[in-house]
């Protein structure tokens, strides 16, 4: 579905744990996540970190975003 999106010129960011297997099926902008279980989170963590964790996942997402890519490209 990505690839699909990218081509309709909207930029993707593919946040998952599963990286390789993005790569693999050629997700554009790949955002390596916590967990497969809890992807942009860690439920086991203090609020305060977990709400830390989420912003700089989703900033990592968003700064994918607005970079262009020619290739699947890990933002860590």
């Amino acid at each position: 579905m990505a690839k699909e999106f990218e081509a309709a010129g909207m930029p993707v960011a593919y946040i998952t744990t599963l990286d390789g297997l993005a790569r693999s099926v050629g997700a554009p902008r790949i955002v390596r996540g916590k967990a497969i279980t809890n992807v942009a989170g860690d439920p086991n963590l203090r609020p305060s970190d977990e709400k830390a964790l989420r912003k700089e996942i989703i900033n990592k997402a968003l700064k994918a975003l607005t970079t262009s890519v020619d290739e699947p490209t890990a933002f860590d």
